[in-house]
This record gives structure tokens, sequence and C-alpha cells, in this order.
């Protein structure tokens, strides 16, 4: 039997409407395609997402590959989902996402018109009711989006909306680093290992999906976890390297301390103001912060048995 030459990778956790709205537009853009398949990998124990997938399934007469990750932890069910992919190319998205056909055939031509062993497409964040107000910093937060037209990048986004071509790459093993199974950041550590084998980026501007945030995210007590979280990922990486690293976490700690000291004097005078535009400035003093406090002790548990 051929291998497929895409495998459409989508942890999910306790989500099953939101996955059922991500698979309804997958399925709808990866229509007449007979090379791809798409594998979701449920990290809740009681199977949560069964259901939900087996009633897709069968009502657009579509294979789907289901898989449990009963260990928690967003690591695990990414290894989950790669544990059955045969294909070159695999596609990551996320369960609080929606696609916007053309998706896929948009992405898999950049990557072959770049040659790029990461491509990413944009996920625009949609708010829930309610918090129009602090849109454009709260937007930003959820969104991964680079300005410009399609092109070689020199940095990353995040796992949901990329295309990995896996040609060419030696994967580790574990793919996804369980170490990092609640605080996150084992994209960025796959990532950095890809680039280190001589891959090459690419953004993808013609295409989008939307990530739907749901209402108890969006509130200034995740905004704060989730920067102090993405603060700590620069000191953390420098650290992994060990003694080589040392000077890269004087570097990071600096920055982290004067991005602390700036932001967090004009995160206190806007308070006083009463200005939404705070927003940005708690998000940049918690940057700040984990900088400086980037030890896993510390880290904010997003994921995991933790997540939400």
């Amino acid at each position: 039997m051929t291998p497929p030459l895409v495998s459409i990778v989508i942890p999910t956790f306790k989500r099953p409407d939101s996955l059922a709205r991500l698979l309804r537009s997958i399925i709808t853009d990866i229509s007449g395609r007979t090379d791809t398949v798409i594998i979701v990998a449920d990290n809740d124990v009681s199977r949560s997402a069964e259901h939900t997938v087996q009633a897709l399934s069968d009502a657009h007469s579509i294979p789907i590959d289901y898989t449990v990750a009963p260990e928690p932890g967003v690591s695990n069910a990414r290894n989950a989902g790669m544990a059955r992919v045969q294909s070159r190319y695999v596609l990551f998205l996320d369960d609080d996402m929606e696609v916007v056909p053309p998706y896929l055939d948009t992405v898999l031509k950049t990557s072959k018109t770049l040659g790029t062993a990461l491509t990413f497409a944009p996920a625009v964040a949609a708010l829930p009711p309610g918090s129009e107000s602090f849109e454009q910093w709260l937007s930003p937060l959820f969104s991964r989006v680079f300005e410009g037209n399609t092109r070689v990048v020199e940095e990353t986004l995040g796992t949901g909306g990329c295309l990995v071509d896996l040609q060419n790459i030696a994967l580790p093993s574990p793919v996804f680093d369980p170490a990092l199974n609640e605080v996150g950041g084992e994209d960025d550590t796959f990532f950095a290992e890809v680039i280190a084998q001589g891959g090459t980026v690419g953004w993808c501007a013609d295409t989008t999906a939307w990530e739907h945030v749901p209402p108890h995210r969006a509130t200034l007590d995740y905004l704060w976890r989730r920067h102090f979280a993405f603060g700590q990922t620069p000191t953390r990486q420098a650290a992994d390297r060990g003694v080589k690293g040392w000077l890269s976490i004087v570097k990071w700690t600096i920055i982290g301390a004067l991005q602390a000291l700036v932001h967090g004097g004009l995160y206190g005078v806007q308070t006083l103001l009463r200005r939404p535009s705070r927003i940005e400035h708690l998000g940049r003093l918690a940057q700040g912060l984990g900088k400086i406090f980037w030890w896993d002790g510390l880290s904010p548990r997003l994921y995991g048995r933790h997540a939400r």
C-alpha cells in the first residue's frame, strides 16, 4: 500500500466541540485528495474525542486515524500522533483552530517552492465576545503571524499551522521532549533540532486559519502566565547548552531585567490612568521576569493535567 504524502496530526484534550469544528474545516479543505491522512491523538484517558471522530468519519465517509495518549502532556500527545506518521510531510494543527480553504494545498505549495523543512501559515485569533476593548493586545498573544509576503524567514512560530518536510530530517527520539509536557516549549526544542540539521524555515502568507480563544483564556491571569512562559524560553534554551550557554544566560537575564524595569513602570502609570494599553506592558513585564526566573520550578503549568 502506498504511504500518504501528508499526515495531518491533531492532538486534542477534552475539547470535542472545538475538535469537531476543526475536523469539519479540514475535511472540506482536503476534499478530493487521496494522499492525505488525518491523525487525531486524544490525550484524555477517558477517550472523550472518540465519538466526535467516529461520527465525523462516518458522516463524511473519510477514515480518520484515532489514537490515545493516556498520559497527560502536550509532548505525549504530539508523540502519539507522530508514532502513526508514515508520510513525507506532517501538518500540525491544534484542536482550537479552524482552517480556511484552500489551506493544505497552499502551505504544501509554499514548502515545495521555497524548499523549506518548516513552513508556517498564519493563525489569527478569534476572541470571545466581551473582549473587544482589549482585542489589539490580546490578539497577538494567540495569533501566530509574520508580517510580509511568502518568503524564507529566520524565526519560527508555534506548532499549530506548521508543515514539516521530513525527507532529510533525522527525527529525535522522542520527537517532542516529555520533560516539557506541562510547561510547553517542546515545539521550540523540536524546531531548533530541525534547523541544527540544516533545515530552513518558510512563511506562507497566502492562506490562513482561525485560532478560537475560549473565554477562560481571554483573561489577564492567562495572559500573564503565557507571557511569563514565553519569556523563560530563550534563557532556558541557553541553560540547556550547559557551560556553553552561560554567556547567553547572562545576556538574557540582563535583557529581562531591563524589560521588566521599563514595562513595569509603564504598566504602573497606565494602570493609574486606566488605559487599556496597560495590557501590552503587563505582558512585556511578564516576559522580562520570565527571562530572569527561567528555571522549571517556576514555569507556569499550561498543558497536560493542568490544561483547560
